[in-house]
């Protein structure tokens, strides 16, 4: 029996509470269509360089545990949505899929974040283009030729001392503008994604105009988009923009979940100030939720909370029924989302890929994935509702400050079902 370590149980239990699919879907297009043979070679190599990700998930009366899956993983020759831990994928939690020149990862959110699941990706493509194009060098791609360090599979936020979360008063943020709710939009029960690519020399030289990060940017403008359709709102719009909590915990290594949130608030003040204050104002959040010893704070209080319910709730229903109230709770408080893992990082792999994009779980009616790779931004919009007027509202934010922009695709969400357990 393999524990779910605190890092994991809100995504593990929340998400099988919510009965929703908690995967995602990296997707790259290859310059030359995909050679099957030689992308199985790439995904055994790969297994075999993360044995501690070959799981099966499992439940008794109390609880979800993982156990070790020696079946091979899969490699499906299909774009279609396939469902992880499930007969089709051998019981695996990941998987690839190809489709003429793409190639598809396949892996659930609860045991790993957008860090995590780019370094099996790298492991896979890095392989794949050695095979396939002869190259050599792994600069930072784990390779079979690396030790496996303990430090890979182990958790830092199990490392968080016990605490009373009753004795920490909770957070006063308010509830935030909901576009379905309090702006009127049509929601079928759908997740559609919009594909957009930005030039990258464009977009962070527009950046550095107003020393922000993109990240930081494309909160910004997504929440000046949203601003423009509802300019008189009785609740605060506030945005999650998700960073990545390895540098402030000392645990570069882990693929665990290891995220937090900066939360921006855009406040009746903020809103009447120009642009260049207002880029101004979400660098100084940035600055200051980023802050070391406020992560872990934050953190440790969150994992605190998270220990609480697993020892509450008596059985897996219980516990499922209690992280998913937690995880519905988030999204009162945003009114969107938007994620950057941060520039592909493995130069040797880069010139083979053309495209990349970031599908995600439903997390929020609105959100942003942003990929960076040869050039070029990959914004994945993903919109829990019909119509265009946001996307197009953020489309007239770019061309107010004259970065071009190409909407390559709009489509339904295709990350991969996970078995309900």
């Amino acid at each position: 029996m393999i524990r779910i370590t605190d890092g994991d149980l809100l995504h593990v239990y929340g998400s099988q509470g919510m009965g929703g699919d908690y995967s995602v879907r990296l997707e790259v297009q290859m310059k030359d269509v995909v050679d099957g043979e030689t992308l199985q070679k790439a995904v055994e190599n790969t297994s075999k360089r993360y044995p501690y990700l070959s799981l099966q998930m499992k439940k008794n009366e109390t609880e979800l545990y993982y156990e070790e899956n020696p079946a091979p993983v899969v490699l499906l020759n299909t774009d279609r949505q396939i469902t992880l831990a499930a007969e089709e994928t051998n019981f695996h939690v990941w998987a690839v899929c190809f489709k003429d020149d793409r190639i598809f990862l396949d892996i659930y959110h609860g045991i790993a974040d957008g860090t995590g699941m780019y370094m099996v990706f790298s492991t896979l493509l890095y392989y794949y283009c050695e095979g396939r194009y002869g190259i050599q060098d792994h600069t930072g791609i784990r390779t079979l030729e690396d030790e496996i360090r303990p430090e890979e599979s182990a958790d830092p936020v199990d490392l968080f001392p016990e605490m009373d979360p009753s004795k920490i008063p909770a957070p006063s943020l308010p509830e935030a503008f909901s576009i379905i709710n309090d702006g009127g939009a049509r929601s079928d029960g759908k997740a559609y994604i919009n594909d957009v690519k930005i030039p990258e020399a464009e977009f962070v030289r527009f950046c550095q105009e107003y020393e922000a990060s993109p990240g930081t940017m494309l909160s910004l403008l997504m929440t000046r988009a949203i601003h423009s359709i509802h300019p008189q709102t009785e609740r605060p719009f506030n945005s999650s923009y998700v960073y990545n909590g390895r540098p402030m915990l000392g645990a570069p290594e882990t693929h665990h979940n290891c995220v937090g949130t900066n939360v921006f608030q855009f406040s009746d003040k903020m809103k009447k100030m120009p642009f260049d204050l207002q880029a101004t104002a979400y660098r100084g959040m940035t600055f200051m939720q980023s802050d070391a010893e406020r992560v872990k704070q934050s953190m440790a209080v969150t994992a605190a909370r998270s220990r609480m319910v697993l020892k509450m709730a008596p059985t897996v229903e219980a516990k499922c029924g209690a992280y998913a109230q937690m995880l519905m709770g988030g999204i009162r408080y945003f009114t969107y989302m938007v994620s950057y893992v941060g520039k592909w990082k493995y130069a040797s792999v880069e010139p083979y890929i053309l495209e990349f994009w970031t599908h995600v779980p439903k997390a929020n009616p609105f959100l942003t994935e942003l990929a960076a790779v040869n050039g070029i931004l990959f914004l994945s919009i993903q919109q829990g509702f019909e119509g265009n007027d946001y996307l197009n509202a953020f489309f007239d934010q770019l061309k107010e400050h004259g970065i071009p922009y190409e909407l390559t695709r709009t489509k339904e969400n295709d990350t991969a079902h996970f078995l309900k357990m």
